[in-house]
Parts: C-alpha cells; structure tokens; sequence
C-alpha cells in the first residue's frame, strides 16, 4: 500500500513539473509573418504564436506532391477546401473553428444575429492545448494538427477500392524546405505517409512500395481581403461559377437564397475612361516544368483573355507569364498553370482559392494533365498515316496538337476567371472556349486533308460577352441591375446560347445543340461529314499509321480514335430524336421559348444514325485485320485498346459492337424514349416510340448482304437491337408505354422477322433459334432474365467520358 502511495504522489509531482514549466523557444526557429511560428528541428515539432483570437482568416489545404494516378484523383496541386476559421480560447484548449456562412442574418439587432448563429452548427476542426499564455500570446504545439491527412488520403484510397490505410506518424513530419510565412500567409508542409493492405492496382502501378503511400499536405493560413470589394449578383444566364447563402433577414416575399458570382477583384485606374489599365493586372504564372514547344503554346493561348478584357473596357489588364525562380506554385500569391503528371490520360481542371463570403477569387489555379496532347497526337496520326516510306513525322501532328493545348490552355484559365462550360457555342463559330472543341478538319476530292482549323486561335464572341457580365465597370449613376439585364439581353440577340454541364454531359439530354466534343450547325450534316473522312481513311490504313521499328500490334492504339473518330458526334446526333430547344429564359428576356425539334430534324438524325450502325460502317476493311497481331511481350492490352472475345487475337467485331452499343445506348435511353412516346401525344406530326422503333427494326432485320464479315456483324447488331430492347423493358425510369411499346416489338421481332427468315440463308437457323428462343425467355419470366454486359470502349477521356470538376476540367 505505502508503495502504491509513493508511485501515486511521484506522478502527481511529475504532472505539476509539466504544467509549471514554461515552453522554451528562445532555441527554436522563429519564422515570423501571418501568424507567427517556431520550429523545433530537434524534436520535429511545430509551434503556433497566437496573438489575435476571434479573428477570421482563410484556412486551404492542398496536395503540392501527389499519387500520380488520374483514376485514384490525388494529383499533384490539388486544392483542397477553402475555409473561414478562427481561433477561440476555451480554458487550457485553442480551437480552430470553422464558421459556418451558409445561413447569415445582416441586422443591427445582436439578437436577431445571435439565433441564426447559434440555429446552425459550426465545426470545430482542431483543439490545441495552450503550452505557453503570456504577454497576450498564445502558444500552441500544432505538430499533430500539420501531421494529420488533412487532404484524406487515406480515404480516397479506400473510396477508390486501393486499399485500406491510415496516417502512420513514424513516417510523417514537417517539410521544412517548404514551410515558410509572409505577412499575409502562412505556408505549413509536411510529409505524411499512409500505410496500409494496397488491394488495387492503381496505387500498385504508381507507388514503389504500395503498402507505404507517402504525399506532401499543405496548410495555408491566409489573411481575409478587405471590404472594398463588391459581389456581384448571380445570373444563370450569364455563365458563372457562384457562391450561394441564405440569408434569414430577407424581408418576407423577396428570396432568402444569395447568390454571387465568382471572380477575381479588378478595378480600373480611371474608373470614368471607356478604357483603361487596372489598378492591378490578373496575372497568371506557368510551371517552369513545362517543356518547349507546349510551354510557349500555353502562354499564347492563355494570353487569349486579354482580348475579353480589352471588350470589357480594361487595357493589358490580363497576362500569363513564366513563373519566377523559385516561386510556390501553392503560394496564395500567386495564380498558376501547373503542368501535372499521371501514369494515365485524365483530365485537365481549373479550380480557385475563393472567399466563400463574397466569392472574389483570391487564386486561380490551373492543372493541366501532360499527357493529354498525346491523344489529339494520336488522332491526326491515324488521319494522317504519315510514316510510309520512312518518312519523317508530319510537322502537322504536333501543330495540331500544339493548337489544342492553346485552346485548353485558355479553356482551363477561364474557369478560374470564374466561368462555367458553355457547350451550345460551338454552332455559332465556335463562340466560346468554355467549349469542348472536337478537331475541325476537312478532305478534299483528292482525300488531302486540312488541318487549319482544326481549333480556333484567339477568344470567342461569347467569351468577350461574359467577361463583361462580370467584369465591366458599372458606369457611375447607373443602375447595375439594369445595366447587367441589359448586357445579358445584348448578348442573346446577338445570337449566341448558354447551356452548361447538367444539360450537355447527360447521355439523355435533349438540346439540340449542346454536345461535347461535337462541329457544326447542324449534328447529323456533320455526322454524315465525318464517316466519309473515316471512310476514307480506314481504306488507307495500315503501316505507315506507325513508325519504323515499332511493333506491328501497335496499330490499333492509332487505329482506336480514327475507328472511333464519330463517337461524339453520335451522342450530339441522337439528341435531336425527342430534342426540345430551351435556353435558361427568365421571365420578360429575349431568349427564344422552347419548342420540340421538327419532324424533319429528327427524322434526318435517325438516318444518319442507322446509317452508322450499318454493317458496311461497321466493319474494318479486310487488310487491316490481317495486318494487326497479337500483343508482343511488353506490351499488353490496356485502355486505349479494343476488347477483344478472341483471346490474344485481334477482335475484328468488337469495334463494331462499341459502336452498337454507343448507339443503341443513347437511342434507346429510357428517359429519351419516354419523350419520344410523349411528343407524338402533343404533336402526331413528330415521330412516336413506336414508329422509331420500326424504322430501327426494318433498317436491321431487312439488311441483305453477300458478305461473310458483315453479314456476322449484322447478326451482332439484331443482337444487340434485342438486347437494349430487353434492358429498356425493364428499366425502372422507362414509363408503362415505353415498356410496353418495347415489349410488343420484341413480339413482333420473334413473331414476323425470325419466324419469316427461316428460309433466309442471311440468317443462320441457329442464330435465328438463339434470338426467338431469348425474346421467349424474356416474355415469360422478365424478372429472371438479364441481358450480358457490353464490353468496354477503349478509353478516350478526357476527350471521353470532364473536364468532374473542381470548378471543371476536361
């Protein structure tokens, strides 16, 4: 017992050594600036100097040093949340407090601010125990806080099926080399490392030892912009970015909900000039690990904004340049174009440091992926076929690439001038950037093909339009209101449209003239257009679409885009079937009402999309398939390569089943479908469900052909047909008459063409037993049947499946 008392009074008297002892750190680093800080090489730690409590400053974290896998997303330069935090004493505790500005009240009564506050939570990020409290300073060990994964790491990992990690602390500390502070920042760097069971192989093909995964986490303290800067009201006509708030002292009838537009604060030197130069330029720096000839291509096309700018009344008011030696592409100082690395394609992105107050941009930031030229590389090599005879490349690949990285170069920057995707501009002479381009390119009688206007060279109309809604200085005496409405109204009668992401990127959207990746005024015209240059060039391929001394399998890598060259261009087409045309109207405006596309219109789109699906489409000309062997040791199947049913071989009818199936896919969408059905109610003029239907049915089951191949492709595409037939029957957003209209065409499929084609030696009798015996199975006992899954489409995002977003990318 006595001794059980000695050991109990030595740990009390330990206890109140600690507690009376007073942190040291005249021995420390003292980095003085935003918030001040002391570095503790010895025992690797970091304190915090704390003079100014209950006083709000921005909080970013962010990935200097990332994964380098685009399908796990943890790239390097990512940004990560912006945050309004302050600190708060309580008792021997320092909170970091994340203040919650969704929900504000602006009132002169404390009261009636006080029961919004306390109404909605706030989040307390961290509690740091005080070690020192003397002369109004506060000091606080912040090393756990900088070693934790603020970036979650570990979680994406896990969401992305990689593995199950976690922070091991033996293997994290501070980054000195990059923890550094200015008077109006504060940069904190630590290396943390998540260890842990890697069970994907995406982390396997990126990390050396995937059971130890180390990244770099940055912490930003940033100091809040003063009060002179003025928000601007949102319009959804206008195509912004925009922050949102509801406010609970809005008077009765007049909406809670705020919204402001995102974008940089800009001011003019002589506010009353029509022109004139800014107090102070946008300026944008590039990575200095960029290389020649894409460094100087991103530059120009980046200096693109200056000519919407100068619309807007501002006189070299927006510059990109070389990023200074020695420069931190993370430093909140600085706006960035950084030029990232994968292992994979993946998309490129613009996203922004923002005060979520007022939505005033404090940094844009710009990562663009660096591997992203090489497919546009590889589309003019398959167009071009340049490599016969030996000749040297064709300087006209990387011109063509080249122009693209101007063009995303400016796309990318334009979101972090606050702008959103604006997709119906390409019909209009490629009004906007804020486009996703699809190479232009034309042949002529003798098959030459040009180049030149492949993609545009300086800003778009639509562009210097929006660059305007939000940077054009309101006239002083003028109503802001009204001069903005006004604007918006100018720009719509000058004929220009705004639709963004949701009614562009959805497979099932209707508008007739927001696609990605799509040309021309008209979708099918350009269809059409496209299919005779493929044509055209898969006649023509063969060797010289690769280099000397490279292994012949290596064809179909170049040989995948020029197949699939029409891909996007589809999508766009089977919008017109059941397409409404719509702008973003707002009561009283200019823009056009919204109306079901004609008859005509999507009659001309169905032709063009049964003629794609046509086995003479389909099918790869003979040479080609005798050419392409088997994968050689060292290079595998991957991506960006077709399926393949025949083991080692190359498949020649699963290129045509990717076509199928995109087809088919957007054709027999449900909730297309359903708007099919729908229109011929309000209109008898425009097709009904089932008249699609039996213009899709007599264009494949009447389809006559000597040929073996496609006559084999053919008996794939009935397949097919029955297959989406049956996937749409029980589509839980397909409506009763849509299933039942695909339900009756399965009958009369099985009932009239299969029964009727006995006697067709096109139709073998087996293959004809397989699809009644299929549609049989289905009628009987729907719940029990399920259609095979497609095969996969070789890979072809960025320029495939965006830009998700930050802000977005592509």
């Amino acid at each position: 017992m006595k001794k059980i008392y000695l050991l109990t009074l030595m740990f009390l008297l330990s206890i109140s050594s600690s507690f009376s002892q007073k942190l040291d750190v005249s021995k420390m680093e003292k980095k003085e600036g935003f918030i001040n800080f002391y570095l503790d090489d010895e025992k690797g730690k970091i304190y915090l100097e704390i003079e100014k409590l209950n006083h709000e400053f921005l909080y970013v974290n962010s990935l200097p040093a990332g994964v380098g896998s685009n399908d796990i997303g943890l790239d390097r330069g990512q940004l990560g949340r912006t945050r309004v935090v302050e600190f708060r004493k309580a008792g021997n505790k320092l909170m970091l407090v994340h203040k919650n500005y969704d929900f504000r009240a602006f009132s002169d009564n404390p009261a009636e601010v006080k029961s919004v506050t306390d109404a909605f939570a706030e989040s307390i990020l961290w509690g740091f125990e005080i070690s020192s409290n003397e002369d109004n300073k506060i000091i606080v060990d912040a090393t756990s806080f900088y070693l934790q994964d603020a970036h979650q790491v570990a979680e994406k990992l896990g969401s992305a099926r990689q593995g199950s990690y976690k922070v091991d602390n033996s293997r994290s500390a501070i980054h000195e080399p990059m923890t550094k502070n200015f008077p109006k920042n504060t940069e904190v760097e630590a290396t943390i490392t998540v260890t842990g069971t890697p069970s994907g192989s995406y982390i396997r093909s990126v990390t050396p030892s995937p059971e130890a995964v180390t990244v770099r986490q940055r912490h930003s303290f940033i100091e809040l912009p003063d009060d002179q800067y003025q928000p601007r009201e949102f319009d959804t006509r206008a195509g912004y970015f925009h922050i949102s708030y509801l406010d609970f002292t809005a008077p009765i009838g007049e909406p809670m909900e705020k919204k402001f537009i995102s974008r940089h604060r800009l001011e003019k030197k002589d506010p009353n000039a029509a022109i004139s130069e800014a107090k102070e330029p946008i300026v944008y720096y590039l990575d200095r690990g960029t290389p020649e000839p894409v460094r100087s291509a991103l530059i120009e096309g980046g200096n693109w904004w200056n000519q919407a700018f100068e619309a807007a009344g501002f006189k070299d008011a927006f510059r990109v340049e070389l990023m200074p030696e020695g420069a931190d592409p993370m430093d909140v100082r600085y706006n960035v174009i950084q030029w990232v690395h994968r292992s994979t394609r993946g998309w490129s992105y613009g996203s922004s440091v923002r005060d979520p107050r007022t939505g005033e941009i404090l940094k844009g930031h710009v990562s663009l992926g660096s591997l992203r030229v090489r497919q546009d590389y590889l589309i003019v090599q398959g167009l071009l076929q340049p490599f016969e005879d030996g000749k040297p490349k064709d300087p006209k690949m990387l011109e063509m690439a080249l122009a693209r990285l101007r063009q995303l170069s400016a796309h990318e920057i334009g979101h972090t001038i606050g702008l959103a995707h604006a997709y119906a501009s390409s019909p209009t002479s490629r009004a906007s950037v804020m486009d996703y381009p699809y190479p232009y390119i034309s042949m002529d009688k003798d098959g030459n093909l040009d180049f030149s206007k492949a993609y545009d060279d300086k800003i778009g109309d639509w562009d210097k339009w929006a660059i305007r809604y939000g940077y054009d200085v309101i006239p002083e005496g003028q109503n802001e209101k009204l001069y903005l409405n006004k604007l918006l109204e100018d720009t719509y009668a000058a004929g220009h449209t705004f639709i963004s992401d949701s009614d562009s990127r959805n497979s099932s959207g209707s508008h007739p003239t927001a696609h990605l990746w799509d040309n021309g005024a008209s979708a099918p015209e350009e269809l059409i257009r496209m299919m005779e240059i493929r044509k055209a060039k898969l006649n023509s391929f063969g060797l010289n679409a690769i280099e000397e001394n490279s292994p012949e399998a290596l064809m179909e890598e170049v040989l995948a885009p020029l197949f699939l060259m029409h891909r996007y261009q589809v999508e766009a087409t089977a919008k017109l079937v059941g397409g409404v045309d719509y702008t973003y109207k707002v009561k009283g405006d200019n823009q056009r009402k919204q109306s079901r596309l004609d008859a005509k219109s999507q009659k001309e789109a169905l032709g063009a999309l049964i003629n794609v699906i046509s086995p003479e489409n389909l099918a790869l000309p003979d040479h080609i398939i005798n050419l392409i062997p088997p994968r050689p040791m060292g290079y595998g199947r991957n991506r960006e390569t077709f399926p393949s049913r025949t083991g080692p071989n190359f498949d020649p009818i699963a290129p045509a089943e990717n076509v199928v199936d995109l087809t088919f896919g957007f054709l027999f969408d449900a909730t297309r479908a359903n708007r099919i059905a729908q229109q011929n109610a309000f209109d008898t003029q425009l097709p009904s469900f089932n008249d699609i239907l039996l213009e899709i049915k007599a264009s494949i089951f009447d389809n006559k052909t000597k040929d073996s191949y496609q006559n084999q492709i053919n008996l794939m595409v009935q397949n097919k047909m029955i297959d989406h037939l049956i996937k749409l029957s029980k589509d839980p957003r397909a409506s009763s008459l849509v299933k039942s209209e695909a339900r009756a065409m399965l009958k009369t499929i099985s009932s009239e063409e299969l029964l009727l084609s006995k006697k067709d030696k096109d139709l073998s009798e087996s293959h004809r037993m397989y699809l009644a015996e299929k549609i049989s199975a289905f009628l009987r006992l729907p719940e029990e049947i399920s259609t095979p899954s497609s095969i996969s489409v070789p890979d072809g995002a960025p320029i495939g499946s965006e830009d998700m977003s930050c802000d977005f990318d592509y």
